[in-house]
Formats: C-alpha cells, sequence, structure tokens
C-alpha cells in the first residue's frame, strides 16, 4: 500500500515538472518573440550582413541566428511575420549590426523604418 501510494507521488510530480517545464518554455518563446529581445547584453559585437534581393525572410532570420545577431531564428521569424502586416518588405543591401541590438532595432534597419 506504501509503495502505490510512494509511486503514485513519484508520477504526478514528474507530470507537475514536465508541466512547469513546457509552460516556462512557452513563456521564453513568447517573451523573445513579443518582448525587447537580444542576443547579447550591451555592449554587444559589431557584425556584417547582407540581404540579397532574392532571400525570403526565413533565410534572413535564419542567418541573423547563425551570425549570433538574434536570439534564435524561430522567435525572429515569427516576430518579422507579425510585424509584416505593416506592408513592409525587407530592404536588400548590407548592414552594420550589433549583437546587443532588439529586434525591434534590427527590423526597422532591415525594413528600412529607419
Amino acid at each position: 500500500m506504501l509503495l502505490i501510494i510512494l509511486l503514485n507521488m513519484i508520477f504526478y510530480s514528474l507530470i507537475l515538472f514536465g508541466c512547469i517545464q513546457i509552460v516556462d518554455t512557452g513563456y521564453s518563446f513568447a517573451y523573445d518573440v513579443l518582448g525587447e529581445t537580444m542576443a547579447e547584453l550591451p555592449p554587444g559585437t559589431d557584425r556584417s550582413f547582407v540581404i540579397e534581393s532574392n532571400d525570403s525572410e526565413y533565410e534572413v532570420a535564419s542567418g541573423l541566428a547563425a551570425q549570433k545577431l538574434v536570439k534564435g531564428k524561430y522567435s525572429f521569424y515569427l516576430r518579422m511575420k507579425l510585424e509584416e502586416g505593416d506592408g513592409s518588405t525587407l530592404q536588400p543591401g548590407a548592414y552594420q549590426l550589433n549583437s546587443s541590438m532588439t529586434y525591434k532595432e534590427i527590423l526597422s534597419m532591415i525594413y528600412g523604418r529607419e
């Protein structure tokens, strides 16, 4: 009887722990998408980034993540899609970006809103 109670407690503790991890991961991803997220704390590192005329938004997000200019390619890509509604388009060209720039600052530059 005691063994069954102990196993139930362990089982429900594992379920609770799993649920907490799922909620934490979801919150972190949502904050990365909607918050003032940056890859590194200031002062960061300056890096050059080039957008070609035929690059898709996903390719740009992947390239920025590969150069460690954004925290995650999926969160940045989703932020790009959310900001897409104002009719902005990617502006091809060479950019000097810093790893401590927020997603909003990077989007302003690559969409030519400065």
